[in-house]
């Protein structure tokens, strides 16, 4: 433009000026860069390019008339060939200087990261799953020093993930007891495998809105959480640190979300073991539990011998003193001593009931542990469950369920054994009991009344078709396949079940009398069992 006479004041310098201001102010307001580093780099750079430019020229402008004298008319080869070696030099002089600040400055961030990368190879040999995850929240806070750290471990139903381990500098942190599967922060961390930091997802919503993401933010800001890390095992979400703000006010850089990664990934290794032993430890609890109930089975026929002699002598004494009492000449008794022999004759008649009781006890105890050495032969359906219910009502309160036997009574016999058949239908009996008082006790329904329906099905092939129906807390999708698997139990305390019940059930149904037995279940609904068993085929007595 000035080639033709247009004068314009060259304005164009200003958009770099806005340039560097609006970077400035995004580095500021975005946390794009520790604001201490982009500071301390600024200077740097301009400390070193002040020197780099400003020293040729203060050479030229100064010492000119002198370097004149000495060089003549190419005087300005010195000003130009000190450009050129510092304009050379200048860069190595910026990044060691540049290095040499970062180390001051990042001194205490290194220290942490060495800290946690050795807590990552140390947590590998923590085995118990508690001390491991406090360890983890205890090294972290303390290392790194944040408002607080979690963790977040999947539970074993795979259906929510609890929070198991928590350490709070400051206060309380406001995190969910519990995070489920469905949500969007699990779906974000499932999809994408890598640490979440909430200031970028806020960033990314300003230019892109989502939905999802939107939820995402929502959720994070909710339980104040600055960042988050997976540990995955596999591609299976096993579980993920929940991280409050620096206390410094820092940012979390991308070392810090590298060593944390680190963290993670060993995280979830210790955990899958301390899991394994912990489940190893259990299996062997049930085990042993098993063996003891084993051996007080095979010691039924001693231990009912003894208890049947005590209470003959029972029955001995209480018979002969109440026989002593009704012969006695009581017309010469005072009104109150007639009444104090009354009360003693009301006594031994209670003793001599709950004697026989007791012995019934004792028979059906002897019958139930028996192995059945009898073999297989006709059983008649209505048999088994008498008897059945004659030795479970000394382990539930049948008063509180409704057992209704839907079947007819002269229904064709089963080729089995009864004694494991009542095996069969005593735990079937006892499960659904437990399930029904957990929905009882879990939503207080006040129309509620549990019920147990057993009613039988066409026969096809030779077969008998059983069904056991109740209205209980039913079965999780997720665990209907692990109905039958050796020590997995639904049962809430694991003291009621060893998660053998079921197991043993199927070889008694499907391994001894050749039948096959199945499971349906909806969730809080009830459970059905099925059982196909093979009809005697012989002639019945």
């Amino acid at each position: 433009v000035p080639n033709y006479g247009i004068e314009i004041y060259p304005w164009a310098y200003l958009s770099t000026l806005g340039w560097l201001s609006c970077m400035g102010w995004a580095t500021f307001k975005y946390r794009l860069m520790d604001i201490k580093i982009a500071l301390t780099r600024t200077g740097i750079f301009i400390a070193v390019y002040t020197l780099v430019l400003g020293i040729p020229f203060a050479t030229a402008g100064w010492l000119r008339p002198w370097l004149s004298a000495v060089i003549g008319v190419n005087w300005w080869v010195a000003p130009f060939s000190l450009m050129a070696l510092l304009a050379t030099t200048g860069p190595f002089i910026y990044i060691y200087l540049n290095r040499k600040a970062e180390e001051k400055l990042l001194k205490e961030q290194k220290a942490y990261q060495g800290i946690l990368r050795n807590a990552s190879l140390e947590m590998t040999r923590l085995k118990d799953m508690k001390v491991l995850l406090e360890f983890i929240v205890h090294i972290t806070t303390g290392a790194v020093r944040m408002h607080y750290a979690a963790i977040y471990l999947l539970d074993r139903d795979n259906s929510y993930y609890k929070l198991e381990s928590i350490r709070a500098r400051e206060g309380k942190a406001g995190l969910s007891p519990r995070i489920e599967m469905n949500c969007a922060l699990v779906k974000w961390l499932s999809d994408k495998k890598e640490p979440l930091v909430a200031e970028e997802i806020k960033r990314y919503l300003q230019d892109h809105p989502q939905k999802d993401l939107e939820q995402l933010k929502n959720q994070l800001e909710l339980m104040n959480i600055a960042l988050i890390v997976p540990s995955f095992v596999e591609n299976k979400l096993l579980a993920f640190m929940a991280l409050g703000d620096k206390s410094s006010g820092e940012i979390y850089t991308p070392d810090d979300l590298h060593v944390f990664t680190v963290l993670a990934s060993q995280a979830a290794l210790a955990i899958e073991n301390a899991r394994f032993l912990e489940d190893a430890r259990e299996m062997q609890e049930q085990i042993s539990q098993a063996e003891k109930m084993a051996t007080i089975g095979t010691m039924a026929d001693g231990l009912s011998h003894q208890i049947n002699n005590r209470f003959h002598a029972l029955s001995l004494i209480a018979g002969d003193t109440l026989d002593t009492i009704n012969l006695a000449d009581t017309g010469q008794y005072a009104p109150e001593q007639k009444g104090l022999l009354g009360q003693v004759r009301h006594g031994l008649e209670r003793i001599l009931a709950n004697v026989v009781q007791g012995g019934e006890v004792v028979k059906g105890m002897l019958k139930y542990s028996r192995k059945g050495e009898e073999g297989f032969s006709a059983v008649s359906l209505d048999k088994v469950i008498d008897s059945t219910l004659e030795m479970v009502q000394y382990k539930i309160k049948l008063n509180r369920v409704d057992i209704v036997r839907d079947y007819p009574k002269d229904a064709p016999a089963i080729q089995g054994n009864l004694t494991q058949l009542q095996e069969v239908f005593f735990n079937l009996i006892d499960n659904a009991y437990d399930a029904m008082m957990e929905r009882q006790e879990a939503f207080k329904e006040d129309s509620y009344r549990p019920k147990i329906r057993i009613y039988t099905e066409d026969t096809h092939n030779g077969t008998i078709r059983i069904k056991v129906e109740d209205n209980g807390m039913g079965v999780r999708p997720e665990d209907a396949g692990k109905m039958f698997t050796p020590f997995f139990t639904t049962k809430v305390s694991s003291r009621k079940g060893t998660g053998l019940g079921l197991y043993v059930i199927k070889k008694i149904v499907a391994a001894n009398h050749q039948g096959k037995i199945s499971v349906e279940s909806n969730y809080r609904q009830g459970t059905t069992f099925i059982l196909d068993l093979p009809l005697y085929k012989g002639k019945e007595e």
